[in-house]
Parts: C-alpha cells; structure tokens; sequence
C-alpha cells in the first residue's frame, strides 16, 4: 500500500509548523510530506522592521528549509503556486519549469500579502515591509534619503528629502516608526553630523532636521491594547520625535507624500505602509472554494467546505471559533491573522490530517491568546500577558526572548542572539543591500 501524500503549500509559520509536526511520520517512512514555497526560507517576519532598520542582517531573520527539515525525508519544493486541481488531487507549480505535484491530503498555509485597500498611489509611492527584499529596500531608501540630501545647496530640498511617514497604527507600524528613529538618530550622530545640512551651521547636521510622522485612521494606536499601554507607546513615540497624526485616513499616495481624506497633507518623501494585510488564496481549477472576507471558509477541523481532503490555516483560513457564536451568533469574526494563531492552527490541523489517514475522530480548535507584545525602539516595550499588562525595559528582554526561542533551529537562535549582544556595542548597519 502507498504511503499518504501530504503537500503543504507555504511555509510561513503555519506551514511550517504544520510541517514539523507531520514530520516524525515522514521520517519514519509512514507518509511522504512535500512543502512547496516561493522562497527556500522561512522567513521570521516579525522582527523585519529591524532588518529595515540595520538592526538585524537579512540572514538573521531567514532559515533555509533545507537545514530545518535535513535528514527529515520531508522533500521541499521551490516554485511559486500555480492552481489546485481538487478534482484529481494535484497542485501546479509555476516557474522556469512547470511541474505538477499530486498529493491526497493538501493544506494551504499560503499566508498574506501587503493590502493597500484600493487607495490611488499607494502600490506606486510606497514602501510595504512583508518579504526580506522589502525589508533591505527600505533600509536603502532610507540611505539614499541622505545621500540625497547632503548633495544639495537648497535648505528646504535636503529637509523634503528627510520626511518620512509610516503609515498604519498597528504592532507593525509602531515597531517601524520606532526603530526608523533609533536608526536615523545613529546615522545623524556617527555619519551625517559634519555635513552642512542646514544654512550658517556648517559642521553640523542635527535630528531635528528629519521629519517622521506615523499616520493612523484611528484615534489611538495599538487599539488591540489597554487603554494605558496605548498611551504609554504613544508617549514613547513622542518623545522620541515621531509626529503622530492620527484619525487620518491616507485618501492618496503621491511622489511627494500624503493627501488625506479631510483634505490635510501630510509630506514625505519616503513612505512606509504598513496598514494591513489580505490573504494569499490560490487559483482553483473549476468551481472556486467559498470565501468569506477574503479568506477561505473552513469547518470546525479546518477543512475546505465539501472536501474532506484539502485544509487550510493561517492567514488563508477564515476561521471561526465557536465562542464566536456562542456571544453572537450574527456578528462573528474569524480569529485574527497573527503568527501565534497560525502556529496553534499548525498542531490540530496536522494532527487532524493523521487523524484522517487512521480514519479517527477528528479534533475542533479553540484559540487560546498567550499575550502580545509590541516593541517601541531599544530598551522599551508593552505587552499584555493574559490579564497582566506590562510596559518597560523588563517587557523589553521578554518581547526579545519570546521571539528568540520562536526561531526553528538551535543554531539560528544562536546567532540571532550573537547579533542582539552586538547591537549593543556596535553602530547599526547602513550597508546598503539593494
């Protein structure tokens, strides 16, 4: 008798999660797993940001597949996904070469994508932060902003070079508008500071002359937070130079910044967006899978709607807790797309897939939030843990061990720790990647 074929496309967190917790079986010969992924890496997005910003080296923040799941048996594929074909249980792979992998039990775990909510310029003048080529053009941007700037004679151009917005009043637009200080305040300091940037100061180049504003829809950030941690991260933006403009809705996005709904402008030369995210959902031969919100519609097991053989997670699953309507069963909301979701997600929906080859009950999920936190530059973050809030330096070394013991390998913990300690004694990076 074959042995199952399980493919997973994507291998974001919850993909490969999914993966890890299948692949025990695939070492033991008893299925042959496949994970089909645009990049050979798992990427750790969260801390992207501090890539942008020259805190981390892209190669911090990626781990080869194949050093993940070596000596495994878990065979990885590197292509892009072309379509499903539910009918005779076969996935596309698009690329140079075309292949046509079959599988009898499929999980999509596809993840997001940067949305820009149909606003007119926004996919043109701005700079989303979602893959580790985003991230190191960004950083570039940022560099090239002074360059720029120091080569000019005229006052107001070099300070039009140097206004920045980040737009999005969430966890990562927050982290961004944070580190985007600590990283120019540096370079102003150690590199920029003998250039004549503002007329009859020869010699200096001074912070004030950079302009930061983080733009929100809201009337306060970090709504997911407490009242007081909100405040707190607001406070520290502050302080720190950040202008905030919030309830302000971006109406466009041109080459010279910002033109908001109530008519105000807001301008930058550099725009960073980091105002949300869609679902990636792959094309389906026939009849297209149901959706809701743009994601795919799963049952209590994570199972496609009339399929008892494809799942999907993570981002690309719209799924519905069942608390959801046991409060209100006409106001329901899918659980929110965060890594700590998807890898929940990954433990039922691989241990499900084995439950489905035993031919045995399958298990229902409920999420479970451990907390959250969110950085705001070096030596200060917030955090709610369970009914706890947190804010501080001490929030700060927990936020970072968090995150450290989230990455796959021992080795690539290591390492990332290694840069942490560096971080302290040693300039951020302003080697330009791109």
């Amino acid at each position: 008798m074959s042995k199952p074929r399980i493919v997973i496309l994507g291998a974001g967190f919850g993909g490969m999660y999914a993966a890890k917790r299948l692949m025990r079986y695939a070492k033991r010969g008893l299925i042959e797993l496949t994970i089909v992924n645009k990049t050979n890496y798992f990427l750790f997005t969260p801390l992207l940001h501090e890539v942008a910003t020259g805190g981390l080296s892209p190669r911090s923040v990626a781990e080869p597949l194949r050093e993940i799941f070596r000596h495994s048996g878990v065979k990885i594929i590197q292509g892009a996904i072309g379509s499903i074909d539910a009918g005779n249980h076969t996935v596309k792979i698009a690329g140079p070469v075309e292949s046509v992998v079959p599988y009898d039990y499929l999980v999509i775990a596809s993840g997001a994508e940067t949305s820009y909510y149909g606003i007119p310029g926004a996919d043109r003048f701005t700079f989303p932060l979602k893959t580790l080529q985003e991230a190191t053009i960004v950083r570039s941007r940022v560099i090239d902003a002074f360059e720029s700037a120091i080569r000019s004679n005229e006052p107001a151009e070099r300070r039009k070079k140097l206004t920045f917005a980040v737009v999005g009043g969430g966890a990562t637009g927050v982290e961004v508008a944070a580190e985007l200080v600590e990283f120019i305040r540096g370079m102003v300091k150690r590199y920029y500071y003998n250039t004549n940037c503002l007329p009859g100061e020869a010699g200096q180049c001074r912070p004030e002359e950079v302009s930061i504003s983080l733009v929100h829809t809201g009337k306060e950030l970090l709504e997911m937070f407490a009242p007081s941690l909100r405040r707190a991260a607001a406070s520290r933006l502050v302080r720190h130079g950040v202008n905030l403009r919030l309830s302000c809705t971006v109406g466009e996005v041109t080459a010279d910044g910002l033109k908001l709904k109530d008519g105000g402008i807001v301008q930058a030369s550099t725009v960073i967006w980091a105002a949300g995210v869609k679902a990636v959902i792959p094309a389906f031969e026939g009849a297209p899978p149901a959706m809701s919100g743009g994601r795919l519609i799963v049952d209590q097991y994570f199972r496609l709607q009339g399929s008892d053989r494809i799942f999907a997670l993570g981002d690309a699953a719209g799924y519905v807790d069942a608390h959801e309507f046991i409060k209100d069963s006409k106001n329901t909301r899918a659980v929110p797309m965060l890594a700590q979701v998807a890898v929940q997600e990954a433990k039922i929906v691989a241990d499900n897939i084995v439950a489905s080859i035993r031919r045995r009950p399958l298990a229902n999920f409920h999420y479970h939030s451990k907390g959250s936190m969110v950085s705001i530059g070096q030596w200060f973050a917030i955090g709610e843990i369970y009914s706890l809030n947190i804010a501080g330096r001490l929030t700060w070394w927990v936020w970072r061990t968090v995150y450290l013991f989230k990455f796959a390998s021992w080795q690539k913990r290591l390492r990332i720790a290694i840069d942490w300690t560096l971080d302290f004694f040693y300039p951020r990076d302003i080697t330009k990647l791109s």
